[in-house]
């Protein structure tokens, strides 16, 4: 696991509505937060690999919610837990709010077949597990597929003001899900794709926008693209 070499403030104020002064601040206090880092690399040292799948901005989501201070942040995708353990970090600075993850785990046979697939867990781990215990107590982890769990989240949910959507996915079927989730999003919200390395702007999420009123913006030099939700347009 590697530092972030580069984030991108500018970004997080594109995002958040916010003063370049105060997204710079809070990337900042994110990239000081060495005693988590730390955690997070050793554990993956002892599953025998540098890093596994995960967004490569945990910085700027930290400052996000910082900023947002959500009540409810929700996640798709897991796998060891780096973007989960910054987000939950960002919750328990802010003394309040609740990070609901939703992961479908992989479980590969042997080490051969781990080191191919970098989102698969280690023998015997579990999604997330490399999330220090003491920041899990604002943590709601559901397992299952995104399709049966989302729709749970959006009947129990008053309001999202964090969207991260970090998998594999089609346009079709993400919209779909995206719609599902849209009335819990309020003006000001902010939602997120990952597109993985150097990927461009979905349609799915290209539409969505539109449908907010909203601009996407992208991560620079990252396949990230998100929007700050605006009046929902009929």
């Amino acid at each position: 696991m590697q530092v972030e070499p580069d984030p991108d403030s500018g970004w997080v104020e594109q995002l958040a509505g916010c003063s370049p002064a105060r997204a710079a601040r809070r990337v900042r206090e994110a990239g000081g937060e060495a005693r988590l880092f730390r955690h997070l690399a050793d554990e993956h040292a002892r599953e025998g690999r540098a890093s596994y799948i995960e967004i490569d901005a945990p910085l700027e989501l930290y400052a996000l919610v910082r900023i947002l201070r959500p009540r409810h942040v929700v996640e798709v995708g897991v796998s060891s837990g780096v973007s989960s353990a910054y987000l939950l970090l960002a919750l328990d600075r802010n003394g309040s709010g609740t990070l609901h993850s939703v992961d479908l785990p992989q479980r590969p046979r042997g080490r051969k077949a781990l080191s191919g697939r970098s989102w698969s867990l280690p023998p015997g781990r579990e999604s997330g597990w490399a999330v220090p215990f003491p920041l899990r107590k604002r943590w709601d982890l559901r397992l299952g597929d995104k399709q049966d769990v989302l729709p749970l989240l959006a009947e129990e949910l008053d309001e999202i003001g964090l969207f991260v959507y970090d998998v594999p996915h089609e346009d079709r079927s993400s919209y779909r899900e995206f719609l599902g989730l849209d009335a819990r999003l309020p003006r000001g919200a902010v939602a997120i794709v990952d597109h993985g390395p150097g990927g461009e702007l979905c349609d799915a999420l290209a539409h969505w926008a539109r449908r907010r009123d909203a601009e996407p913006v992208g991560r620079t030099g990252l396949g990230l693209f998100g929007f700050r939700c605006g009046r929902a347009v009929a």
